[in-house]
């Protein structure tokens, strides 16, 4: 994750990343990507939070409560959390937004609104009025519809969806292909019925370009 959020804040970002940190046990090498890796309990000597942003660059982990202590044990140092958004994400008016957030190629429409660090990712659609809550992370083509509540720490797999004026209760998992068509009940998850597999008769593939079976001609 750490790689990739570094090639975002490549491309139209005001912050340059100059080393990566994470705490003492988990780091193998003092290099990453040609940076310096530093441990994140003494990172504050090394780059003074006076002088220095830090980006959570961490993703859904354990429900995210990985990423929620990072942010936490980020701010109780005094470091200001940059953010990063893509000139690319769309929107009548820029969305309200906290700090730590990354919104990648998505379309927000008014008054939609963003906690702080949130993680929204490519071809999604936050719909008008919506709030999405602290420590949420949004992977793809999902679509949150108008007026939704988004509780802390959800999660939304690819191509979910929800209808509008609903509420997803605090630590939601919305597995990938899932819709929501009511609120959810706090830290469950919904998962979309599993596709049937269905075996293709020799010479039968040609539904790939019209159907199987035709209506009667008399229909």
């Amino acid at each position: 994750m750490g790689r990739l959020v570094t090639d975002y804040f490549a491309t139209g970002s005001d912050f340059d990343v100059i080393a990566y940190t994470a705490h003492a046990r988990f780091i193998t090498t003092d290099r990453f990507e040609g940076r310096p890796v530093v441990p994140f309990e003494s990172v504050e000597r090394a780059y003074p939070p006076a002088e220095h942003a830090l980006f959570v660059a961490i993703s859904y982990a354990q429900g995210n409560r990985v990423r929620r202590q990072a942010y936490l044990d980020a701010k109780a140092k005094g470091y200001r959390l940059a953010s990063w958004i893509s000139p690319h994400a769309r929107w009548a008016s820029a969305p309200a937004h906290g700090d730590n957030v990354f919104i990648a190629e998505s379309t927000f429409q008014p008054r939609a609104r963003v906690g702080n660090n949130v993680f929204v990712f490519s071809n999604n659609l936050i719909g008008h009025d919506s709030v999405v809550g602290d420590h949420c992370f949004i992977s793809s083509g999902v679509t949150i519809s108008g007026n939704v509540t988004v509780g802390e720490a959800c999660f939304f797999g690819v191509n979910s969806c929800t209808r509008e004026n609903i509420t997803v209760a605090p630590g939601t998992v919305v597995g990938a292909g899932a819709t929501l068509l009511r609120s959810t009940k706090p830290r469950t998850m919904y998962v979309a019925t599993p596709p049937r597999a269905l075996p293709i008769e020799e010479g039968g593939d040609d539904f790939l370009v019209r159907p199987l079976h035709h209506a009667p001609e008399s229909a």
